[in-house]
């Protein structure tokens, strides 16, 4: 069993005064992955704060379940035009941190002893999201 990947973050800004550029302004990051695992988790999430759990949801392409001891990078993307966020919970059940995400933007962090993640309440907001988890 293999993994290839990568994960790219990049913004990227011509500045122009109608003729020709005055200012770039970029952000870029890309990191590539050899090793580790890797497991998705989609669905629907209604009004309700909802409990997503980060373990054996996911089946690799032998048809292995995928467990991650160490999360290691987090994207998370929602579907509907009003943001929803999506609570990183450590072993401890306290919130690491919390990404945010509307009209499939996706939002990604950097994570370790993510355990599970909680799509916060959010009235008339019912939409899918998807959760990608890099890791070992």
């Amino acid at each position: 069993m293999s993994l290839e990947g990568r994960i790219t973050v990049d913004a990227l800004f011509h500045d122009k005064d109608g003729t020709e550029a005055l200012n770039v302004v970029s952000l870029a990051k890309t990191t590539e992955y050899a090793t580790g695992k890797v497991l998705v988790v989609t669905g629907t999430a209604g009004t309700a704060q909802t409990t997503v759990l980060l373990d054996n949801v996911y089946r690799d392409a032998s048809g292995q379940p995928v467990f991650i001891g160490e999360a290691l990078r987090i994207a998370f993307c929602w579907n509907r035009d009003t943001a929803r966020r999506l609570e990183l919970i450590d072993f401890d059940d306290g919130a690491f941190c919390t990404l945010a995400s509307r009209n499939n933007d996706i939002a990604v962090s950097a994570g370790t002893q993510i355990q599970q993640a909680r799509l916060t309440a959010s009235s008339g907001n019912t939409g899918t999201y998807t959760i990608i988890v890099y890791g070992t």
